[in-house]
């Protein structure tokens, strides 16, 4: 438990310094002020719960722990009172019948959320593009501590939060990617 909650500690730091690092490499690469530089802040968490895929995501995740736990069940059933080499057989049958089902969906599961952390990429680049921002941050990094999980903030002061104005941009994309499907059906 402890060696947990030195990890997380030492993560926590390692994030801050990396984030001082960088913006102190900004600030001397690009000539530019303390004071001039415009941050962002952006709370992934957030952005990533309210992106459309997220449900989708978690129900794909539902569905394949109960097809799962469904097809265990099954097993247990049809298993009961066989010998050895006859239930050998059983979960042999049963995981060939699985594997194609379950290699579909959890390609699915990726493919969402691949598109997810790139609708994220692309909104946070549009808005710091938009924004003339010469940096954008997480502003806030999810640590765990035994049965918890804390939220350390990464910036302690400063930086302006666009995490609505990125949570709008996704939305927008995906209203327009929508309208672009319902005119090709």
């Amino acid at each position: 438990m402890q060696v947990a909650e030195k990890r997380a500690g030492l993560r926590v730091i390692f994030i801050l310094l990396f984030s001082v690092i960088i913006l102190l490499f900004l600030i001397n690469t690009q000539n530019i002020e303390a004071a001039e530089a415009k941050i962002g802040l952006v709370n992934l968490t957030e952005v990533i719960s309210y992106h459309p895929y997220t449900e989708i995501i978690i129900q794909t995740n539902s569905n394949l722990r109960a097809e799962l736990q469904k097809r265990q069940e099954e097993l247990n059933k049809q298993g009961k009172g066989l010998d050895e080499t006859e239930l050998k057989k059983l979960e042999d049958k049963f995981t060939k019948e699985w594997e194609p089902i379950k290699e579909k969906m959890l390609a699915e599961l990726k493919s969402y959320q691949a598109t997810r952390v790139s609708d994220v990429i692309i909104a946070i680049k549009a808005i710091g593009d938009k924004g003339k921002y010469d940096l954008i941050i997480n502003s806030e990094l999810k640590i765990p501590a035994g049965s918890e999980i804390l939220s350390y903030p990464v910036a302690l002061y400063g930086g302006e939060d666009i995490t609505q104005d990125v949570i709008a941009e996704i939305n927008r994309k995906y209203e327009e990617e929508q309208k672009e499907k319902d005119k090709t059906q």
